[in-house]
């Protein structure tokens, strides 16, 4: 089993997560906007790209603030590496989507990771300051991680 690595951005606005949404196999998902880091690309150029595909934004891209992994019984390994990461231009916010990262739809948003991210938040406000803090495997079953 080889691991793949993608990277996530935390982009903090009034309280709430960006989130990006997505069809796959007919179903909507919801994750922290990323994806795959590409052969011979830095995670950090990865970010920048993935966020500007999937949401149409540039961004800065800031401490990592967790890493986790994926591991299910098919074989499957992905290493996620979230960083905090900022507009590098004001923005809309009716024009993305936001969840609250305690609130019922957290639990639809992948990687599994929302309610870490909202503690990280409440008890670091300078998450610079903090590690950054490996959270082991966060598989679900029954969630597909295409």
């Amino acid at each position: 089993m080889s691991a793949r690595v993608k990277v996530r951005a935390a982009i903090w606005m009034g309280g709430k997560l960006v989130v990006h949404r997505s069809r796959r196999r007919g179903t909507e998902h919801m994750s922290l906007p990323g994806g795959w880091v590409g052969r011979r690309e830095s995670v950090i150029d990865a970010l920048v790209r993935e966020v500007h595909e999937e949401l149409g934004i540039a961004v800065h891209v800031g401490d990592l603030l967790c890493a986790a992994e994926i591991v299910n019984s098919s074989s499957r390994q992905d290493v996620e590496l979230v960083f905090a990461a900022t507009p590098s231009e004001p923005l809309d916010a009716s024009e993305l989507t936001l969840i609250d990262p305690l609130g019922p739809q957290a639990a639809d948003v992948l990687p599994p990771i929302l309610g870490e991210l909202a503690k990280r938040r409440q008890t670091t406000p300078g998450a610079a300051e903090s590690p950054p803090r490996w959270l082991g495997n966060v598989y679900k079953a029954g969630v597909s991680r295409s």
